[in-house]
């Protein structure tokens, strides 16, 4: 036993002396090899700079140039001239092959479609469910959604009136923004898939999700969205690299393996969603998953961003507040919901709605007059457009007033693309004007609001939108009889 031990002993000893062809020197020397790839792969593509774009100043504030090189083969355009060469009819340029990251299971939906043929079709397919006179036909679906949320805060509000003072403790306050976000979700469901979520009734953005023979379970459809994104957001811009850093990020990071486990949530009601429109309708199952999933994200969440900052720079404004009141009392008095005929053609509603409100280069292209390579990422962010100083003075103050006799709309009204332009235009920007209309129409003819204090500010999170975290506000019930 002794000398079997022994000789045991000696093998052991000879293969640990032999250079490892699979060990641990091998294993350290690729994991060097991968960390130099990720580190200086982005030096390389820098200074190697095949396309010339090195002449473009990088990402700064101080810069002052009208370009920005915002990555190695991504340029960013603060002039509104490069809006028509970009975004207008007859540009070469195409969505950027970022948009390839966000398709889900394979399937492309209107908005992230870079195929020019394509993303026709599915305009043709929509078109017509999202023109404005369709959308008037379901307009007894947005006003019982609208009741829904009166109710609601018709049960949260003040018995007395704003004169005689708040009727309730200080810190009675109602996060509006929720609110507005269940809102819209549950107007999108019902207008563009006949689905009653029952949001706004229950109060909570918990969907149950099952089939026939299989237990429920219950997903929060908001919060598990906004927990997607936020992951999302952080490595979308690797592109090479997104499927890796996403592995990467999930193995190492409890907190991001969570988000993506919210984001397979969200998969999950849209296959729930999607599957009760296949067994009514013939559509094939990816597609339907895709366009299901943008109509709930992109028509629900922008339109409560929308709602939320209206609201906002309304009471951190009590003059416009008093105008708008005036404008929209005028036109519904009598009526608990306000009708779309009568406010759709308000003037200051509409100045306040907007006043609140990237693509690839497959081919050469000129924008400004620069020679611009192809596959080159370029944009005008919409955040910089609208910030203008010498289309839009006082940028950052709420002024509905700029959208009346001013000398220069014409050119604020090509500078203004909150909806983006041309043939990529938003397909859901009439429904979003028309719940906005009718819902804000209703808010300020009905309540009062106030915030928490009058230095309190707004804060917004970044992801792929700018989300308001909260808006918490007091609620006066007006006495409408008086």
């Amino acid at each position: 036993m002794h000398g079997t031990s022994t000789r045991v002993e000696k093998i052991y000893i000879h293969l640990h002396k032999q250079k490892p062809f699979l060990g641990w020197n091998s294993l350290e020397k690729l994991f060097i090899v991968v960390f130099l790839c990720f580190a200086l792969r982005p030096l390389v593509l820098y200074y190697y700079d095949s396309k010339k774009l090195r002449k473009y100043p990088n990402q700064n504030i101080l810069s002052g140039h009208p370009i920005i090189r915002a990555a190695p083969n991504i340029l960013s355009f603060r002039d509104v001239k490069a809006i028509k060469d970009i975004y207008g009819f007859g540009s070469p340029c195409q969505k950027h092959e970022m948009y390839k990251l966000q398709n889900g299971e394979g399937h492309m939906h209107i908005l992230n479609v870079i195929d020019r043929e394509d993303h026709n079709r599915k305009r043709r397919m929509l078109s017509h469910a999202f023109s404005t006179k369709n959308l008037e036909s379901w307009e007894f679906k947005i006003t019982d959604i609208v009741e829904k949320l009166v109710a609601q805060f018709d049960r949260r509000a003040h018995s007395l009136t704003w004169k005689n003072g708040p009727s309730q403790p200080n810190n009675s306050m109602v996060d509006v923004r929720y609110w507005f976000n269940l809102f819209t979700v549950d107007t999108i469901a019902d207008i563009a898939l006949s689905e009653r979520l029952g949001m706004l009734e229950s109060g909570s953005d918990v969907v149950k999700v099952g089939g026939p023979g299989e237990e429920d379970s219950a997903h929060r459809f908001i919060e598990d969205m906004h927990e997607a994104a936020r992951v999302k957001s952080k490595i979308i811009g690797t592109l090479d690299w997104y499927y890796v850093f996403k592995h990467v990020s999930s193995f190492l990071s409890s907190r991001c393996r969570s988000q993506w486990y919210c984001g397979r949530n969200v998969s999950q009601i849209v296959s729930h969603l999607a599957g009760k429109r296949l067994r009514r309708h013939e559509n094939d199952m990816g597609e339907l998953k895709a366009e299901t999933s943008i109509l709930l994200d992109a028509g629900s969440k922008t339109t409560a961003i929308a709602l939320t900052h209206l609201v906002y720079y309304l009471l951190k404004n009590p003059d416009c507040f008093v105008k708008l009141r005036k404008e929209v009392s005028g036109a519904i008095a009598g009526d608990k919901v306000a009708p779309y005929a009568k406010v759709r053609c308000l003037p200051y509603l509409k100045a306040c709605i907007e006043k609140s409100l990237p693509c690839n280069t497959s081919r050469w292209s000129h924008i400004m007059g620069e020679f611009i390579p192809g596959n080159v990422g370029v944009s005008v962010p919409a955040y910089v457009a609208h910030r203008d100083p010498d289309l839009f003075p006082e940028p950052e103050a709420f002024l509905p007033e700029r959208w009346f006799k001013n000398e220069n709309i014409g050119k604020m009204r090509d500078a203004f693309i909150p909806f983006s332009a041309s043939g990529r235009a938003c397909i859901g920007r009439n429904i979003t004007m028309i719940e906005q209309q009718i819902l804000v129409a209703t808010l300020v003819h009905r309540y009062d609001f106030s915030l928490p204090s009058p230095n309190w500010t707004l804060h917004n999170e970044e992801a792929f939108n700018l989300w308001p975290v909260e808006l918490p506000v007091k609620i006066w019930k007006r006495d409408l009889e008086t």
